[in-house]
């Protein structure tokens, strides 16, 4: 509790001490790979679970968590010698022998999702696995097996019976989107919002305070988000109205942010609307890969210092702790209406993707004997202080 925190921290000064935190633990090597797996209604679905080590020692795999939602199973006899089915094992892994040791030596299970339901609009479930080394049994992190739809789809918002959760920011009066039970073009069952306010700067003309579609965190800020890596952020997007020949500047289309990222500081990074993403009003569907050379910057979060490109870590990570995704609504100087349906984040078909060098964790800026993904993006030379 807190106050036995108190008592005890008040022990080592009363005795002259200086009191030193063990750092949290953190295995850089070996790493359980974080994969996705495209799951199909009633079907049994082959997962390939992936592992690394420095030294390409073999490896043990242990599931060490379940699905919250259908089954895992190991694969059968028949499925390893054969490859047909049926593919998995009578009985599915219990909780009773987590953490329980595949024996596949192709390091494969099979997920079955729940009976006779509609799928998801995003994922399913995920479950978490880490790997072992043979020789030493040195154990790595947890890594995440996230069961994600047909579609590939991880997150997703398809409006269909309301605003999902959204909300819009920025705007005077903020809260929910307006839904739309209707279609119109390729929007079908939608949301949207109005600009409430034009907070110039003279000096340059463009609006001092934008205003956003904000995801809800619960559907697309989860540690599943991690096996997005190499994939793609996609939605629908259409103005009801305004002139989107007097555009502000810069155009922060996207925005993801991790807060506990670069050692707590927080990051952000953001896919502007330029190099094929330019948006004139009219109805398109915006599709952007989430992947290093695919004209994502960091933001400093410090206006005296320049955007630079995220690398390949900073990208990983802020996905791996996602916290904020946005949209931005505010294109014009003056006043628009802008809706945007369909909104997904899948992962790439060929996993694993998730770049096992950023897995392993970056070199703390704070102190260099540790290393932790957290610590991406915290060079020495920024945000110091």
């Amino acid at each position: 509790s807190p106050w036995a925190l108190l008592t005890l921290l008040r022990a080592w000064l009363v005795a002259g001490e200086v009191a030193e935190f063990p750092p949290v633990y953190y295995a850089s090597n070996p790493v359980a790979r974080h994969v996705a797996c495209a799951v199909a209604a009633n079907a049994a679905t082959v997962c390939n679970l992936a592992g690394y080590d420095n030294a390409s020692r073999p490896l043990d795999f242990l599931i060490t968590s379940l699905p919250e939602a259908g089954a895992v199973f190991e694969t059968s006899q028949h499925f390893r010698i054969y490859g047909s089915d049926p593919k998995l094992a009578p009985t599915p892994v219990q909780p009773h022998e987590l953490p329980y040791r595949i024996t596949d030596t192709l390091h494969r299970v099979v997920y079955v999702p729940p009976e006779n339901v509609f799928p998801p609009d995003g994922r399913w479930a995920r479950f978490t696995y880490a790997v072992r080394t043979i020789e030493t049994g040195e154990l790595s992190m947890d890594g995440q097996a996230t069961m994600a739809n047909a579609n590939h789809y991880v997150a997703a918002s398809t409006f269909a019976t309301a605003a999902d959760g959204w909300t819009v920011s920025g705007n005077v009066n903020q809260g929910p989107p307006t839904w739309q039970p209707f279609g119109w073009g390729l929007l079908d069952r939608y949301i949207y919002s109005t600009d409430e306010v034009q907070y110039l700067d003279f000096a340059s003309g463009n609006d001092r305070s934008k205003w956003y579609f904000e995801a809800p965190p619960e559907v697309f800020c989860v540690p599943e988000t991690a096996a997005v890596y190499g994939g793609k952020i996609r939605f629908t997007i259409a103005s009801t109205y305004g002139d989107f020949t007097a555009l502000n500047m810069p155009l922060d289309f996207i925005t993801l942010e991790c807060a506990s990222c670069n050692s707590g500081r927080g990051m952000r990074i953001i896919r502007f609307a330029d190099n094929g993403l330019e948006w004139d009003g009219r109805e398109r569907v915006v599709e952007a890969k989430i992947a290093v050379g695919y004209h994502w910057k960091r933001d400093p979060l410090n206006s005296a210092l320049p955007m630079t490109d995220a690398d390949e870590c900073e990208i990983a990570a802020v996905l791996a702790g996602l916290t904020r995704v946005k949209i931005l609504g505010d294109f014009t100087k003056a006043g628009e209406g802008v809706a945007i349906d369909d909104v997904s984040i899948a992962s790439d078909p060929q996993q694993p993707v998730f770049p096992v060098a950023c897995q392993v964790g970056c070199t703390c800026a704070h102190d260099v004997r540790f290393r932790r993904i957290t610590c991406c993006g915290s060079h020495s030379d920024m945000f110091i202080g």
